[in-house]
């Protein structure tokens, strides 16, 4: 995906994102491994942890412990805003 859309111009930004670690040291960490090597491999931008000071916070995540509430949304913008607001 990323190729194909550098391919047509445009300037890709990856949102790196990590899992609980009840899936284990070994997957956990090769996951959250993907992201930073798709962004070096092929020169995209990239936030590491799109969700930091959200994830596991209760009050900014919804009742599956998954997704951001609407009220973590600023913190989602603050963490993405600075490395998105280059490639517009």
């Amino acid at each position: 995906m990323v190729q194909a859309s550098q391919q047509k111009g445009a300037k890709v930004l990856i949102l790196g994102m990590q899992l609980p670690p009840n899936y284990g040291v070994r997957y956990t960490t090769a996951f959250a491994e993907v992201f930073p090597k798709v962004a070096q491999e092929h020169d995209a931008a990239l936030v590491p942890f799109v969700l930091e000071g959200v994830g596991g916070v209760p009050a900014l995540m919804q009742n599956d412990g998954i997704h951001p509430t609407a009220e973590a949304q600023p913190k989602l913008l603050e963490n993405v805003w600075p490395t998105l607001k280059p490639l517009l």
